[in-house]
């Protein structure tokens, strides 16, 4: 079969990097003990942090599975 254009892959391999550093962000918020005074503090931190995660996954597997039928 004939290749996909190249902004097309590479628009899902921008997909997995974005999904990374969500991912990269949540468990920073998650693992830190740092605010510098401008993140959020307590609970709403940690279901932040969470959401960041879950999104970040759900966004590099998008990514990932565009990426794998791109090759295809």
């Amino acid at each position: 079969m004939k290749r996909k254009p190249f902004y097309q892959r590479l628009s899902s391999m921008l997909s997995m990097a974005i999904g990374l550093a969500y991912l990269g962000g949540g468990l920073f918020l998650v693992a830190s003990s740092a605010t510098f005074g401008m993140l959020p503090s307590g609970v709403i931190r940690y279901l932040f942090g969470g959401m960041l995660i879950v999104y970040g996954g759900y966004r590099f597997y998008r990514g990932y599975i565009q990426y794998q039928n791109d090759n295809d």
